[in-house]
């Protein structure tokens, strides 16, 4: 009979009668590149004493943008909660909490989005800012838009140059941005 074929997939585990079944054997002295364990099998031994080592970043590439050049998305996910502050250069999803301030980049214009399941303890400064959560704190949208939606709670001041609300949960100062002058 082909030893080969009784192996299975663990080379170094001897399933012949001549010892128990499963009982290990050394590792082989070169890991795969994969290795298949059966459920409810332990994974074998460490193979090799070495971690990996990430390669250094190429210097010519801009971490802000993807490869299209379009500034990366910003996602705070249900679930997280995030401490501090954020400068933003694209576009901002908020589901989880946030405990600080998020503020556009000098030259960007950015759209931040406060889903229903989140909440900000903090001022949002953005072009667009669309809110169906919870927010406590500054909303500027300077020349920009703000939207509140009817499942938003805001608390604070809101600066904007168009506002929509929809039936928003509103306690907050409203403060319309002075039109440029060569709009008046």
């Amino acid at each position: 009979m082909n030893q080969d074929a009784d192996q299975g997939p663990y080379p170094w585990v001897n399933s012949s009668n001549d010892t128990a079944q499963g009982e290990e054997q050394d590792p082989p002295p070169h890991p795969t590149t994969s290795l298949e364990v059966p459920v409810g099998n332990a994974l074998p031994p460490l193979q090799s004493a070495t971690l990996p080592v990430l390669q250094p970043l190429n210097a010519s590439v801009d971490l802000n943008q993807n490869a299209e050049g379009v500034p990366g998305r910003s996602m705070l996910a249900d679930g997280m909660h995030f401490v501090g502050n954020a400068v933003l250069r694209g576009p901002c999803s908020i589901a989880g909490l946030l405990e600080g301030n998020l503020m556009q980049d000098q030259g960007a214009e950015v759209s931040v989005v406060v889903t229903e399941t989140g909440r900000v303890k903090g001022d949002i400064t953005a072009q667009k800012i669309s809110v169906m959560g919870q927010t406590d704190g500054i909303l500027d949208a300077g020349q920009g838009e703000v939207s509140l939606h009817d499942t938003a709670r805001v608390q604070g001041l809101v600066r904007y140059g168009r506002i929509q609300v929809n039936g928003a949960d509103l306690n907050a100062t409203l403060e319309r941005a002075n039109p440029p002058q060569n709009l008046r």
